[in-house]
């Protein structure tokens, strides 16, 4: 799903990495300046981390909480949208199958299922314990990927179990640790390479799926971020097993202080993306961390108490 914006990004990464740098010096010179402070601030030291660089964490969103985010990947559709049903309950909705199935070869939309739910909260020794699960269905054979070094279709039904623990050290670092499983109807892999082409089919298919993660938020406006995956991850080349993928990045709050709350809410994720697919012998790498993913994250609003009448 990966469209041509994209794919001409990809394709220029000097002038995007000159353009993003720039672009987030200006961005948090200006949001952190005193002249813009408002009585409201909202630093990124308590943000749930869902998807650090598509790692995994076993964290959720308070209830009436609510995450939109965008990837340039899917423009002009939309991506992601996250609601905490409860505390323990977070609903991780993938907007574009709904939308963009209408508009595919499939002409329907693409039935796409996700939550997570958090068991504890870290105390003592014992870690956050969580689990997420996610169920798509492809009604007919989809081109996901088409790229400059490979293409993927799935077909039928995907789903995923992750059980995941995170631990917190002193505040600042964050550890990571799942282990679980992944399933496809069926996935096909081709690799673009004229002098050694290689295809690869599996048909349901059961596969392993492990994420190590790891965070460090220094101050109240960013963030750096380490992620190694095997199998299928949410955010970035999603959903397709037997993939090895290494990212890392930073996450910004640029505007934290900013009077007005579409900036203040507003974070960057700007990620390095390596992804190999060992099977077809191909790769999609994107080294430097300059990969941008927006996202806006809302807290819940605190109902006031009416007064009894007496």
């Amino acid at each position: 799903m990966m469209n041509r914006l994209a794919r001409a990004i990809l394709r220029n990464r000097q002038n995007l990495a000159a353009i993003l740098v720039f672009f987030t010096i200006v961005q948090v010179g200006f949001g952190q300046t005193d002249t813009i402070i408002a009585a409201k601030t909202n630093p990124l030291l308590d943000d749930a981390y869902l998807h650090p660089v598509d790692g995994m964490s076993p964290y959720t969103l308070k209830k009436g909480e609510w995450i939109y985010a965008q990837s340039i990947q899917t423009l002009p559709f939309p991506s992601w949208a996250f609601v905490g049903i409860t505390d323990k309950l977070t609903a991780q909705i993938d907007l574009l199958p709904w939308v963009f199935g209408a508009f595919s070869e499939l002409r329907r939309p693409i039935p796409s299922f996700n939550l997570r739910y958090r068991f504890n909260k870290q105390k003592g020794l014992i870690p956050t314990i969580a689990v997420e699960s996610m169920f798509v269905h492809f009604w007919d054979t989809l081109q996901r990927f088409d790229t400059q070094n490979l293409t993927m279709w799935e077909n039928g039904s995907y789903f995923h179990f992750k059980p995941v623990i995170g631990y917190k050290i002193r505040k600042k670092w964050f550890l990571n640790l799942s282990a679980g499983v992944d399933y496809i109807g069926e996935l096909i892999m081709q690799n673009k390479d004229s002098l050694n082409f290689q295809t690869k089919t599996f048909k349901n298919s059961w596969n392993p799926n492990f994420s190590f993660s790891l965070s460090y938020r220094s101050s109240k406006w960013i963030s750096y971020h380490f992620a190694y995956t095997y199998g299928a991850t949410l955010t970035y080349l999603e959903n397709i097993p037997r993939k090895h993928q290494l990212n890392y990045g930073f996450r910004i709050a640029p505007f934290y202080k900013n009077k007005w709350a579409f900036l203040r809410n507003l974070r960057i994720e700007l990620v390095a993306i390596n992804a190999f697919f060992s099977d077809i012998n191909a790769q999609e790498v994107f080294p430097l961390p300059v990969f941008p993913y927006f996202y806006w994250q809302w807290q819940a609003k605190k109902r006031r108490k009416r007064p009894k009448k007496g």
